[in-house]
């Protein structure tokens, strides 16, 4: 694919990122799992008003607050495997970043839930 003039190889960046970065393609999928979890907690106890991210929360006014939340899950998961298509190294730097995002998300929903 040539993108701004320059020839990209989409398939085997995201296929060097899967294969080098494993653990952190796992990670990923784990921390998108818990988030799920706890957002899904989160808004069941204080409304989907609550959710920080905009686009996830349009998605759960249209679509429900368990359909809504997976797919801004699988938003992000295509948006990560996006950015490590265009380019090998920022890739994977955002995929980190993605990681760390949804650790923090983690922790704020689990101090919002009440005992």
């Amino acid at each position: 694919m040539k993108l701004l003039g320059e020839d990209i190889p989409i398939k085997e960046n995201l296929l060097f990122s899967l294969n080098r970065y494993t653990i952190w393609w796992l990670i990923l999928v784990v921390t998108m799992a818990y988030d799920y979890l706890t957002t899904t907690v989160f808004v069941s106890e204080y409304g989907t008003i609550a959710e920080a991210n905009i686009v996830t929360r349009m998605m759960m006014e249209q679509f429900g607050s368990h359909i809504g939340n997976f797919l801004g899950k699988i938003f992000q998961l295509v948006s990560v495997a996006f950015f490590v298509c265009i380019h090998r190294r920022f890739g994977n730097f955002f995929l980190l970043f993605v990681i760390l995002i949804n650790c923090w998300a983690i922790v704020v929903n689990s101090w919002s839930i009440g005992p």
